[in-house]
């Protein structure tokens, strides 16, 4: 059996995971940003390693968020991946294939993860679809950042239109006074995050009955749904699985409706219960993988060998 590493780098740090842990191993709760991710995924790297005692490993996987899309150099990454764990195979690659291959692994099928952002990443025998993210201000249509950003317009509007408060009281309970939200926004001062965490009020909101908030988690239901349906399509291809924050909660309105509609279109859904570290410690641990091949192919990964 190989020495394998798996490693998760997302919004909210990164993890490590080897041969017989379902959990992480050791991790650094600190995410990079975009703006330097290169730099800052370094430090992380090298911060993990000590966190792991200097060990070393045969093979390192790291599956990390911005991979497709933040144009960073992963010919740096490998290079700091090898210096901190002496692997002698080493492969980075998008959180999208790891996620993929913690619940599919070499097979077919389609991923829906909707938690602060919502993508939908397909894997067939032959090609590779991604559907959405592509962050807050483009997409992530469905996800927490969607459900905030919705659920703080409408609540806005409605206190203005119809002298109607409660959605907007409750939101401000989290995200401060109302009046000083545009000032906020437009400085950065309220975060993707501190916004997608007003989703979990939503939904609350939305199990009791609440109108606006009902209509906003079913519109984001829809939305994930189309996502992975769109996906399907595409791939020609039907087994669905889905996770991430927004559909964790098997009895949420954004569930309940997400299920309803991939049924309507003829594809089963089941719910991912592994975590996108345990992915990439397969692939770290995989021989001959075929999809591995296919990512490479696509430029979803980099593999070297030393």
């Amino acid at each position: 059996m190989i020495n394998a590493l798996g490693l998760d780098l997302g919004a909210s740090g990164i993890r490590a995971f080897t041969v017989g842990s379902e959990k992480p191993i050791a991790e650094v709760k600190l995410g990079p940003s975009a703006k330097d991710r290169e730099t800052e995924t370094i430090l992380l790297i090298n911060q993990l390693a000590s966190e792991l005692g200097d060990r070393n490993f045969e093979s390192v996987c790291l599956g990390m968020s911005g991979f497709a899309s933040l144009g960073v150099d992963p010919d740096s990454i490998t290079k700091a991946l090898e210096n901190a764990f002496g692997s002698s195979q080493t492969i980075v690659t998008s959180d999208m294939a790891t996620g993929h291959y913690s619940h599919f692994g070499e097979n077919s099928g389609v991923v829906l993860v909707v938690g602060t952002g919502a993508l939908a990443f397909g894997v067939s025998e032959a090609e590779i679809c991604r559907i959405d993210g592509l962050g807050a201000s483009l997409g992530d249509f469905g996800s927490a950042a969607w459900i905030g950003q919705q659920a703080m317009r409408q609540a806005k509007r409605l206190s203005e239109l119809e002298n109607d408060s409660f959605l907007l009281e409750a939101l401000e309970k989290l995200l401060g006074d109302s009046t000083q939200w545009p000032k906020k926004l437009a400085t950065g001062e309220l975060s993707i995050f501190a916004i997608a965490a007003t989703a979990t009020v939503v939904a609350e909101l939305a199990s009791s009955g609440q109108k606006t908030s009902l209509a906003i988690m079913e519109h984001a239901g829809l939305h994930a749904a189309e996502s992975a349906i769109a996906c399907a399509k595409k791939l020609g291809i039907s087994p669905v699985a889905y996770g991430g924050g927004v559909l964790r909660d098997p009895e949420s309105i954004a569930t309940i409706t997400c299920i309803d509609a991939l049924a309507e279109a003829g594809l089963e859904a089941v719910l991912m219960t592994a975590e996108p570290g345990i992915g990439a410690l397969n692939l770290a641990s995989a021989i001959d993988s075929r999809r591995l091949e296919l990512l490479i192919e696509n430029g979803m990964a980099v593999l070297v060998k030393s």
